[in-house]
């Protein structure tokens, strides 16, 4: 790979606009509500206590966690012997989030490689470019949380898994193991990209692709350094917690949270409860919650009931099914409309220009990953709370939406002014919100003050505006802030309250019957309610 010098420095340049834009955008916003479990469980990583239970609750929490909380000890380090001056408590929100930032760094520069690979210079600047401004990557690549590594983890992944099927050598084969482990540790569903290389791998060898000499052997060598480096990233990871224990140890007493009707079946398989695994307690104890929370819809992190559209659905219900279309909505309205259409673009290039062959060991990875991400938490999960989920789908997008400008230099100029164009409706679109990225939603949302009768919960309120609500509450201390009962004057109610999504002070009455007058911070709304009201006004919901 030859990148010329121009074409670095463009380079270089986007990758300072995204460490500015981050970086503003991780001091301004207040922390969300789930951030502190993630540093919590990040810090009893470093302590060596990688169980999710020994002390809260930790389900979806990964030990990737213990980079954000890291500077957070080593600060408390340094405070306690009196060598630092004690932090602020925004100083430390930002130190948290310094290493998803640099973590949101390395995925432009994916992103850049990738898109360099499959269509050249030019689309690769502008793939970067659109990854830089993304409005859902970078409000979730200046947070204390895991979305952002997980999105890092699959493209990384799958990039250094091009890279050996297209050269199987062994050291490729050991980088691509390593990366694909390490995805491990971001999210549980990172495990899917197994099969996905297992699936690509096939391919490959039975097809005879010619660009690719991957033989039955080397793919054999390719499966065994890959279930080694598992094997060690993980065990590393979750500090050799209980690793090698018998499988009867996870039908003990004390492990209620591994009962299913799958482990009633083990038990009836005597040599298998003797049979030890390989892996520590904390990594299978995980996956043995998060089943839980999708069979009972419970969680530390929940905030309450799943919203679309205007309609509430209770995760504990057992009836309750989610909403098929959730995720295809969400990347309707908060995703800019002008990555759409460049993603749009980019696929009808692919069509026209990719042989089979080809298309496998490129963006079929990408597209297949993503397909299958979206297409589970869709169908299958309780928890859908937000496009942060889908995070490594909407970093495949940019990807993708790079092969509009392949061969940008020799394109006619209308198309040219066309593609110009379309980035900039990106940049003002983003524009018009920043830094608040949380809440953004694109143009088909005419009106603002009307966002959460489309989505709520992460998409839209997560906390992330408790300053600017703070402030606006100190110049306007006539305002009441959430009522527990309808007051006369002027409320300002948050998105989840007044949607229903907080089952704990529901203020769904507002919505049935009066229109906010404003917002404030995008996730809260301002409400005028006329004294002659507030006697006819129904209770609210417990």
């Amino acid at each position: 790979m030859k990148i010329s010098r121009k074409s670095l420095v463009g380079l270089f340049l986007v990758l300072g606009l995204s460490a500015v834009l981050d970086t503003v955008v991780a001091w301004k916003a207040s922390a969300t509500i789930d951030e502190s479990h993630h540093v919590q469980y990040g810090e009893k990583v470093l302590r060596f206590e990688p169980d999710r239970l020994s002390d809260g609750f930790y389900d979806s929490q990964m030990p990737v966690s213990a980079l954000n909380a890291a500077p957070l000890v080593l600060a408390a380090h340094f405070e306690t012997r009196h060598l630092l001056r004690p932090f602020s408590a925004q100083v430390k929100l930002v130190l948290v989030r310094i290493a998803t930032i640099l973590a949101t760094l390395a995925l432009n520069l994916l992103v850049y490689l990738w898109a360099y690979d499959l269509y050249g210079e030019a689309a690769a600047l502008a793939s970067c470019l659109l990854c830089a401004l993304s409005p859902n990557l970078i409000a979730h690549g200046t947070l204390a949380t895991t979305d952002m590594y997980h999105a890092l983890g699959v493209v990384a992944s799958l990039f250094f898994f091009r890279r050996f099927l297209l050269q199987p050598t062994v050291t490729r084969a050991l980088a691509s193991g390593l990366i694909l482990a390490m995805t491990q540790i971001t999210k549980g569903f990172a495990i899917v990209l197994y099969a996905i290389v297992c699936l690509a791998i096939v391919l490959v060898v039975f097809r005879r692709t010619p660009s690719v000499s991957l033989t039955p052997r080397r793919a054999l060598l390719f499966a065994a350094v890959t279930a080694m480096s598992f094997i060690a990233i993980i065990n590393v990871a979750f500090c050799f917690d209980r690793t090698f224990r018998p499988v009867s140890y996870y039908l003990g007493e004390s492990q209620h949270h591994f009962y299913s009707a799958s482990i009633a079946r083990v038990r009836k398989v005597p040599f298998l409860v003797h049979v030890p695994v390989p892996v520590p307690f904390p990594f299978v104890q995980g996956f043995a919650l998060m089943k839980r929370v999708e069979k009972t819809g419970y969680s530390n992190w929940s905030t309450g009931d799943v919203y679309l559209l205007g309609e509430v659905r209770d995760p504990h219900d057992p009836a309750f099914h989610g909403f098929k279309s959730y995720y295809a909505v969400a990347f309707f309205y908060k995703e800019p409309i002008a990555l759409q259409v460049l993603f749009l673009w980019g696929l009808v290039w692919i069509c026209r220009n990719r042989k089979f062959r080809d298309f496998v060991v490129g963006e079929g990875l990408l597209l297949t990953a993503a397909a299958v991400l979206v297409l589970w938490l869709s169908l299958f999960s309780r928890m859908q709370i937000g496009i942060r989920h889908i995070l490594p789908a909407l970093a495949i997008e940019t990807i993708i939406a790079g092969a509009a400008f392949s061969g940008f230099p020799a394109k006619p100029w209308p198309q040219k002014a066309l593609l110009s164009a379309l980035v900039l409706w990106l940049a003002g679109s983003v524009a018009s919100y920043y830094p608040q990225m949380i809440p953004y939603m694109n143009e088909w949302v005419h009106d603002r003050c009307f966002a959460y009768r489309i989505l709520a919960d992460s998409n839209l309120d997560w906390g992330q505006d408790q300053t600017i609500v703070s402030e606006f509450l100190r110049q306007n201390p006539d305002v009441v802030l959430d009522p527990p009962a309808p007051v006369a004057g002027r409320i300002l109610v948050s998105a989840n309250r007044l949607t229903g999504v907080s089952r704990w002070g529901s203020a769904t009455y507002l919505a049935q019957r009066y229109q906010p007058v404003a917002q404030v911070g995008y996730a809260h709304f301002l409400f005028v309610i006329p004294a002659g009201d507030v006697a006819s006004a129904p209770p609210r919901r417990p």
